[in-house]
């Protein structure tokens, strides 16, 4: 429909058609782009300050971040989630390895981490789980659930900047976690490309100044 839409409109009109309905399929195709991932054996030590974590852009698709973590050691990253895009999912891989206890994974809007871990409650946490070394997981509807103060959200995560603070609760150390952070297009209203086709058509037909 769209493709006879376009065809329908005279030139130079039809060309800006052209030129919308080609910018909307490169969109579509979005989710095929390459992951960012971070792996702390290839990339580094993830940091141990929630107020000085590292960054990352995710990228369309799967993200892996896969790291190390036992008592004491706490890991901080801020994930940037594109404009146009949302974090739809963080899935539990087939490395995560948790202790006794169970393993904490935490999240706050923003480019830092200011609640401490010894804080009372989760109060500045936009959502928190605990969870287990289950792989196949989707996390994130649990770490929407408010709870213990934090303001808890629901449905995927939108285009933003967020950190997350990943530890071990029990004494073990040497512990593995692999996080697959999915991140997955905003819908086109499939109405879009008619209605720019329209408008293109409406500025062919408007009269001309003199």
């Amino acid at each position: 429909m769209t493709i006879r839409a376009c065809q329908s409109v005279s030139h130079p009109a039809q060309a800006r058609c052209w030129l919308a309905f080609a910018l909307l399929a490169i969109a579509s195709q979005a989710n095929v782009a390459s992951a960012a991932n971070w792996n702390e054996s290839i990339n580094g030590d993830l940091s141990n300050s929630g107020l000085s974590p590292g960054s990352l852009t995710l990228d369309a698709g799967s993200n892996f971040i896969t790291g190390s973590f036992g008592a004491p050691d706490l890991d901080y990253i801020t994930l940037v989630v594109p404009a146009g895009f949302t974090l739809s999912a963080i899935v539990t891989g087939t490395g995560n390895l948790t202790g006794l206890s169970r393993s904490f994974i935490g999240l706050q809007s923003g480019p830092v981490m200011t609640v401490l871990p010894t804080a009372a409650s989760a109060a500045g946490l936009l959502g928190w789980t605990h969870l287990s070394g289950a792989d196949g997981v989707d996390l994130l509807p649990a770490i929407g659930v408010s709870k213990n103060g934090s303001t808890g959200f629901s449905g995927p995560l939108d285009a933003g900047t967020y950190t997350f603070w990943f530890n071990e609760t029990s004494s073990d150390t040497g512990l593995r976690y692999d996080f697959d952070f999915r991140v997955t297009p905003v819908p086109v209203p499939a109405s879009l490309p008619l209605l720019l086709c329209g408008l293109a058509v409406l500025r062919r037909l408007r009269p001309r100044q003199r």
